[in-house]
């Protein structure tokens, strides 16, 4: 016996409301995930000759939120602040702070509003998180063992942006490593949620207007412009999936350097010291040793 065509239509639209609806509630979920990230353990790391003097620290931004985080002095004067990505925290990045430090740099390592030790429950693309990075300029200057004309900076995907928007803002900040940030959060938005329509980005917007979230806020390529004539290198893993060439190239086309770029070959979102142990510390140490 046939089906009813009224019937077999009926069935099509409460199959298409029900596909709707999990693209909503996917939708949704994701982005409550990167507004508001689960927060991992903050370890110190092993007491030994390289983390000598490494001390815990706090300091506010401009709005008053806390930061917590660590803070290494410099052997001559020059130092690093090193800014994690999204769920991670402080620890994230101390492979980069050993190989620093071992070549005299001081380091600031702090956990981003909302991850780690620090205040805040709202992770914002980069564009608080900015203001978070001139916080660790400020108490980076502030310290005696610092020359406060020799601060840089090296940021992996939210704190990428964070170290680039900070930048543009801040000229104390003399050269800076941007790592895994290129596309501009709200076309990455696009490209991961908007083939579903607006049944994909509706939800999405609607969480982060709820947390105050402007997704907007952050533009690397208008941040870049603003860099021009101060030292970038800009790295990705040749098989990140978020951060293709085109992208890279495309910030590179803002304006002039001395900017670089290095697609580190194998890796992906990350991974640099893993799959290139050699080059990765040579060239970010290059990079700092010829601008800092």
């Amino acid at each position: 016996m046939k089906r009813p065509l009224v019937t077999g239509l009926a069935l099509g639209g409460l199959a298409l409301l029900a596909l709707a609806a999990w693209v909503a509630v996917r939708s949704a979920r994701y982005i409550s995930a990167e507004v508001h990230p689960p927060r991992q353990p903050v370890e110190r790391p092993p007491e030994d000759a390289v983390f000598a003097g490494l001390r815990d620290v706090a300091f506010q931004d401009r709005g008053g939120l806390q930061l917590k985080g660590w803070y290494l002095p410099p052997k001559d004067g020059a130092l690093v602040i090193l800014v994690h990505g999204l769920s991670g925290n402080r620890t994230q990045l101390l492979p980069e702070a050993r190989f620093l430090a071992q070549a005299g740099y001081g380091l600031v390592l702090f956990d981003l509003g909302a991850h780690g030790e620090s205040g805040g429950t709202v992770s914002t693309y980069g564009d608080r998180e900015a203001a978070q990075v001139v916080a660790a300029v400020d108490f980076a200057a502030s310290q005696p063992e610092v020359d406060a004309k020799r601060i840089g900076a090296l940021g992996f995907s939210l704190g990428g942006y964070s170290v680039l928007k900070a930048a543009a803002e801040d000229a104390r900040l003399k050269a800076v490593v941007v790592e895994a940030a290129a596309v501009a959060p709200a076309q990455a938005l696009q490209d991961e949620l908007g083939h579903w329509g607006p049944v994909g980005l509706w939800p999405a917007l609607g969480v982060m207007k709820r947390a105050g979230v402007d997704v907007n806020a952050v533009r690397p390529a208008r941040d870049m412009a603003a860099l021009e004539g101060r030292p970038v290198l800009l790295v990705a893993g040749s098989e990140d999936p978020w951060v293709p060439d085109a992208a890279l190239e495309a910030l590179l086309r803002q304006g002039q350097g001395p900017w670089e770029k290095w697609l580190v070959p194998g890796a992906g979102h990350g991974e640099y010291l893993r799959v290139s142990p050699d080059a990765y510390p040579r060239r970010v140490l290059s990079f700092f040793s010829r601008f800092l």
